[in-house]
């Protein structure tokens, strides 16, 4: 049986590295997918892990059908890479305190959106650009509990914070006819003050000699107050000479907004020598994110706020997983990943992982691993709601995306 649980002990992680691989593509604007805390398992008494993904996603907007703020149709049927690609990262250190005591820290990017469709296609008066980015920080204690000789009772729990960005900007006309001339754009730029708070509770149970480990956890909802700016360029009405009759408009802004609360549940479990099977699933409350209201101070032109009509649906990930252990030092494995989306841009897809773990010396551990990703046709609409509404409904097609992992962990 020892050699049994040491086998499957070196398969882990290439098992966990295929989990995060393709998280980028989860859950809407969660880019932590499953699994993302799992070094708090280590059974070092010190540990350090890094983490970086690149993630090409392919979505072209096409049969684009969008208005200016009189509710005439724009020009401009399509728009490419309307999704653009993103970097994640992610740095994270487990030390265990006491005897049955353990601590894991980790800061991360957990939400990002980029949507660019541009200033030339027909949903620019909706939006041309945007731009969010979320600085995460994760603090967590885990108490372990022996049963008998054979199994243990793990609870964990700790708090998470995160400091928000969001940059939507777009086109924006002062009359209701479409004069290119009197286009310039309109951006809305807030942001928190400092970090906003929730937290993270769960509990695992672990059968260490068969690498049987079976939990779950719920993390909180975050509330997060925004402020900063919504701003416009000038516009001239002649465009031969430099004579500005639309002055720039620069005033503050504030939003809110709730980050969703989710829930996670998985398990492993050695079922050969060198070989370990696992199957997660997690839910994320998308669908209480239903708009994003921004409210203007006083201005020149009177518009009081702009809201952008969302309409997420919850979002549901399962993934099956297996990894085998070649050699002392070296596992692979595969995964395989459904994740429903939640609507617009971020429809349904099916994604197929491969990777490795590699024990480059008794402390370092490098991890590699990719991700071909089916993303599924669909359709969406940007909906903003105001004074004088715009919108845009839009078309893409299936594509295959790709995304590709490395993980360093050095441990005592």
């Amino acid at each position: 049986m020892k050699i049994f649980n040491r086998a499957l002990g070196a398969t882990l992680a290439a098992g966990t590295i295929l989990g995060a691989s393709g998280s980028a593509f989860a859950a809407g604007w969660d880019v932590q997918g499953l699994n993302s805390y799992d070094l708090l398992f280590s059974d070092k008494k010190f540990a350090v892990q890094a983490q970086t993904s690149y993630v090409d996603r392919n979505v072209d907007f096409k049969n684009v059908n969008g208005t200016n703020r009189g509710g005439q149709a724009t020009s401009g049927s399509s728009a490419d890479d309307a999704v653009p690609d993103v970097w994640l990262y992610s740095v994270a250190v487990k030390a265990n305190l006491f005897e049955n005591i353990d601590f894991f820290a980790r800061v991360d990017n957990p939400y990002i959106i980029r949507e660019e469709p541009g200033f030339d296609w027909g949903g620019r008066y909706a939006i041309a650009e945007t731009v969010a980015d979320a600085h995460g920080i994760d603090a967590m204690l885990s108490y372990k509990h022996a049963i008998n000789g054979s199994s243990n009772l793990r609870f964990f729990g700790g708090v998470r914070a995160v400091d928000v960005t969001y940059e939507q900007n777009s086109a924006f006309n002062p009359v209701t006819t479409a004069v290119p001339a009197l286009d310039r754009v309109a951006s809305i730029d807030v942001e928190t003050d400092g970090y906003e708070f929730g937290w993270r509770i769960g509990a695992a149970y672990e059968i260490p000699e068969m690498a049987l480990r079976a939990k779950v956890s719920y993390d909180s909802a975050i509330d997060v107050d925004l402020d900063g700016r919504f701003f416009t360029n000038g516009a001239v009405l002649n465009p031969l000479n430099s004579s500005v009759v639309i002055p720039a408009l620069d005033t503050s802004a504030d939003a809110t907004a709730t980050l969703p609360q989710a829930i996670e549940a998985s398990i492993e479990s050695g079922v050969a020598p060198g070989w370990l099977v696992s199957l997660g699933v997690k839910w994320v409350d998308w669908s209480v994110l239903d708009e994003l209201a921004v409210n203007f101070g006083s201005n020149a032109i009177g518009a009081t706020g702009s809201t952008r009509v969302l309409n997420y649906s919850d979002g549901w990930t399962v993934e099956a997983g297996v990894s085998h252990k070649l050699t002392d030092k070296l596992g692979v494995g595969g995964t395989i990943t459904w994740d429903k989306g939640i609507g617009g841009p971020y429809s349904d897809f099916w994604a197929f992982g491969v990777g490795g773990a590699y024990d480059v010396s008794e402390n370092v551990r490098l991890a590699l691993g990719g991700r071909a990703v089916y993303k599924t046709a669909d359709s969406g609409v940007y909906d903003i709601q105001g004074s004088t509404p715009v919108s845009a409904t839009y078309e893409y097609d299936s594509s295959w995306n790709f995304q590709l992992s490395s993980r360093l962990k050095v441990s005592f």
